[in-house]
């Protein structure tokens, strides 16, 4: 098994769950997984949350959940929960901090799997 499938558990990541999902084939999981982590929703959340376009930034964070979420990111999922919710409720206030703690959370992922 690859050594940064370790590293993901380390951070907490449901990695044998997701695992299922991708047939346990490490290489399609690490791969998905750098791409989801690279995401331009990520760019667009930003801008979104700058501009307050609630609708978009909702759209934005609520795909990159569903994404993390498919692949274990526990922490990343629960970061954007943390932005999905007052979204959907059409409130913006005080996210734009939350998205900072959502970008340190993907750093560390983003770390994890360049090891």
């Amino acid at each position: 098994m690859d050594g940064r499938i370790e590293m993901l558990r380390e951070l907490g990541s449901d990695v044998d769950d997701a695992m299922e999902r991708f047939l346990d084939d490490d290489g399609f999981y690490l791969e998905c997984l750098e791409q989801v982590l690279y995401d331009d929703n990520f760019e667009r959340l930003k801008i979104a949350l700058e501009n307050h376009q609630i609708q978009e930034a909702f759209d934005c964070a609520h795909t990159l959940k569903g994404l993390v979420a498919n692949l274990g990111l526990t922490s990343l999922d629960e970061k954007l929960e943390e932005v999905v919710e007052p979204l959907r409720e059409g409130k913006d206030a005080g996210l734009t901090e939350k998205y900072q703690e959502i970008m340190g959370e993907r750093e560390k992922y983003v770390d994890a799997i360049a090891k």
